[in-house]
């Protein structure tokens, strides 16, 4: 009897075993119980740089659009709707150059909303209103326009093959219709694919957010989560849906009536590691690349602009609300432990 009690023991022993190990995740078992168990953002990032971005006239940011890092750890910054222009900051902080300037002129721009950084460090701006992409080399030289053929969006990403990604999950809440968010665009600046609908639930919202909503791994899958809905999408490089993933918490509602309080998700961002972060309510929920979750709930009050290798970033501005022009903010990374 008792030889029959541990057999049976051991074979649901096997079988959990087996189970757990036969889950699919770039991440190691350690790594995953390490991540899991989780009380704090700190526990998984640590801070690993604070930068002040120097201020003058000539550099004075209002908005951060979009941001990226290049190789030389510069800070491409875009504030597309108020500066209207593109800004080179040094690794230290220090202005060093606007990217192009407004107008209609080679190299010249109307609302950069969004940069991108090509596989040969050459800098992509998206012009939304220009209908636009600009095209400098990594030396900050303007190098060519592709003029678009349809109506660009707003935020570009490109793969490692440098190919053309432009999302937009922005509804018109007066005329609420079902549109494809992603757009891939070719070197001509013809359209050649979308997909990515917008999901039905996001026509019940009552306000609308101009927030990025994709990003892209390193094996071209395109992750997307629309601004008001929490739920992550991840596509082949072709388009076609792969997985849905989101966790059912109380963390996130829509917004589907007047005077109630808007809530924005961010991301979601990439890290090299296999791990995709979404930011719901002032908290981050992380998942690997397969869409297993791994941990959430985690409080962090700032919003994350960029992602690059494994490290995310954010913008932190003084809180002197008195202050008519406040200086640049301080750009912070934070880097994975693991």
């Amino acid at each position: 009897m008792r030889r029959f009690v541990l057999l049976i023991s051991l074979c649901f022993l096997i079988n959990c075993v087996s189970e757990k190990s036969s889950v699919n995740s770039p991440l190691s078992p350690s790594e995953i119980k390490r991540l899991s168990a989780a009380k704090s953002t700190e526990d998984i990032f640590e801070k690993a740089s604070e930068t002040q971005l120097s201020t003058n006239p000539d550099s004075a940011i209002k908005l951060i659009t979009d941001m990226e890092i290049d190789s030389k750890g510069n800070f491409i910054i875009a504030d597309g709707w108020q500066r209207r222009g593109v800004f080179i900051f040094a690794p230290d902080g220090q202005f060093i150059k606007e990217l192009g300037k407004q107008g209609q002129g080679p190299g010249e721009y109307s609302t950069p909303v969004s940069v991108s950084i090509s596989s040969k460090h050459e800098i992509y701006v998206a012009d939304y209103l220009g209908n636009r992409i600009n095209i400098y080399d990594e030396n900050l030289t303007f190098k060519k326009s592709i003029i678009c053929k349809s109506r660009i969006h707003h935020f570009i990403h490109l793969n490692s093959q440098d190919e053309i990604f432009i999302y937009s999950g922005t509804i018109n809440p007066f005329h609420p219709v079902i549109f494809d968010t992603v757009h891939k665009y070719n070197d001509p600046g013809e359209e050649i694919l979308s997909f990515a609908p917008l999901p039905q639930e996001v026509l019940k919202v009552k306000f609308s957010a101009v927030q990025d909503g994709m990003t892209v791994d390193k094996n071209g899958f395109i992750y997307e989560m629309n601004p008001l809905l929490y739920k992550i999408r991840k596509f082949s490089p072709e388009g076609k849906l792969i997985k849905e993933f989101s966790r059912n918490t109380g963390l996130f509602k829509l917004v589907t009536k007047e005077g109630e309080t808007p809530i924005i998700v961010y991301g979601p961002y990439y890290l090299e590691k296999g791990l995709i972060i979404a930011q719901v309510s002032q908290s981050l929920e992380i998942y690997d690349t397969e869409g297993n979750f791994i941990v959430g709930e985690l409080p962090f009050k700032h919003e994350i602009i960029a992602n690059r290798g494994n490290n995310f970033y954010i913008e932190q501005w003084e809180e002197k609300e008195a202050l008519e022009n406040l200086p640049n903010p301080k750009i912070i990374c934070y880097k994975l432990k693991i």
